[in-house]
């Protein structure tokens, strides 16, 4: 973990290991013509990569195939698919190394396959591929000329708009939230220092994962849930399910507005990459207010390199721009600002769990 403390310092984000750069020389390299033909080639083709992985999620191929290795034929008849053009999707995934056969032809997932079954990331991979997602991608050249958002620009209205109106979808995409929650909110309830908290609010924290994760490890801390009327009811299931009713409680509210006071750890878990500056500052600066004398902000977001590295964040960032508009994903050094502007001091970042990171502030004095 890296101190803060010294602002007047700028911040270099460095990423976790320095990427392979390629040695100037005294003249330009000459390279064939077919070279960056075939690079370009390859970049193109990961569209038809996520469709495969996606369109295989959505079937359940993963979750049959980690259950029972078989060949394709049998597959296509679990799954009530075409045989022949289930047997050409099952090649891409082969080719991409998530799925392997033996010499009969039986087909099995491999170790880099195996997290996108039911329950890890599949969820994910299916809504990557959900046609209310994929299709707004169809407008974001005439989003990028007017500066407009491709997905109202497609859907005609806004994705939490939209969700609301197609319970349907807000399922696949709550799915897909609760997917990569999983895997930061376990990482969350064990690197963080929770001995001393006694009750945390989960702002926008949608059906509850995280605050699930948090409550069953660390069983002296209760816990409350901020979130939109739409998603409550969905909460509140999940809290009786985990039978976490008497530690856990879901309160519908607006965190432009306010958020329950007094929580010793305040926590915005891919929240703020949804608004805009002036709107994140407005949600920090309430949760500010709101903490305790020695209480924490914990903000749970990627956090983006220079342009020059290869950055998964980056593409997020696109994402945002894409279905969210004013969303975005931010550097640490406006992670900063932000966390100034809002009264609070950022004091440490640390990884958390794949491109993400925790980032913990207090108030300042």
């Amino acid at each position: 973990m890296r101190s803060e403390s010294d602002e007047s310092k700028p911040t270099q984000v460095e990423p976790a290991e320095k990427p392979t750069q390629v040695e100037p020389t005294t003249k330009p390299t000459q390279v064939e013509p077919t070279e960056p033909t075939a690079h370009v080639l390859k970049l193109l083709g990961g569209k038809w990569i996520s469709a495969a992985i996606a369109t295989a999620a959505n079937l359940g191929v993963f979750d049959v195939l980690i259950e029972h290795p078989q060949p394709a034929s049998s597959l296509a008849v679990a799954l009530r698919c075409d045989t022949g053009m289930l047997t050409r999707l099952l090649g891409i995934l082969e080719s991409e190394g998530l799925l392997e056969s033996d010499a009969t032809g039986i087909l099995s997932v491999t170790p880099l396959g195996a997290p996108l079954r039911s329950g890890v990331l599949g969820e994910l991979a299916a809504f990557a591929g959900a046609s209310f997602s994929w299709d707004p991608w169809s407008r974001l050249p005439d989003a990028i000329r007017n500066g407009d958002t491709a997905f109202e620009l497609h859907h005609g209205t806004g994705l939490f708009e939209y969700l609301e109106r197609h319970p349907e979808h807000a399922e696949v995409y709550h799915r897909a939230v609760d997917a990569f929650t999983r895997l930061e909110a376990i990482a969350l309830a064990s690197s963080f220092d929770f001995s001393a908290t006694r009750r945390i609010v989960d702002v926008g924290g949608g059906r509850g994962t995280l605050l699930v994760e948090v409550l069953k490890r660390h069983p002296h801390i209760s816990g409350v849930l901020l979130e939109r009327a739409a998603v409550a009811d969905a909460a509140r299931a999940v809290f009786e399910r985990e039978m976490l009713t008497e530690r856990a409680e879901v309160r519908v509210g607006n965190f432009f507005e306010s958020v329950p006071d007094g929580a010793d750890v305040y926590v915005i878990k891919h929240v703020l990459h949804n608004w805009s500056d002036e709107q994140a500052v407005r949600i920090l600066r309430n949760c500010a207010s709101a903490v305790a004398p020695q209480g924490r902000v914990l903000v749970v977001e990627g956090i983006m390199l220079p342009p020059s590295y290869r950055d998964g964040t980056r593409l997020l960032d696109l994402e945002m721009m894409t279905l969210l508009g004013p969303g975005r994903e931010r550097t640490k050094p406006e992670f900063r600002r932000l966390f100034a502007a809002a009264g609070l001091r950022l004091e440490s970042s640390q990884e958390l769990a794949g491109t993400t990171r925790l980032m913990s502030g207090g108030r300042r004095s």
